[in-house]
């Protein structure tokens, strides 16, 4: 059985490895698109095979999608397409 891990004991275990926050940060774009396809595709009944039918893409491409590996922007933007979403680009801060 796999151990509960709560976020306090994950962030101790982090806060000496700078390194792997710094990647977390920076590939956190990737998945808020990974999490969001998902969540549509799953909400719509659909599995990868059909996304990727509708997207005109192939199933290994949209598998990839879902792991954050976003290598092509065209891919994202046909699996976007194919699910009715959007994507929106903000500022990360607002201006005071």
């Amino acid at each position: 059985m796999a151990e509960f891990v709560t976020i306090d004991e994950i962030a101790k275990r982090l806060e000496n490895k700078p390194q792997i926050i710094k990647e977390m940060l920076e590939y956190e774009p990737r998945y808020q698109i990974a999490r969001a396809i998902i969540a549509e595709r799953i909400r719509r009944g659909w599995n990868q095979g059909t996304l990727a039918r509708k997207a005109r893409l192939t199933q290994a491409q949209v598998s990839r999608l879902e792991r954050g590996r976003i290598g092509n922007f065209a891919t994202v933007a046909k699996a976007l397409d194919a699910l009715d979403l959007k994507l929106e680009i903000k500022p990360k801060r607002q201006a005071n």
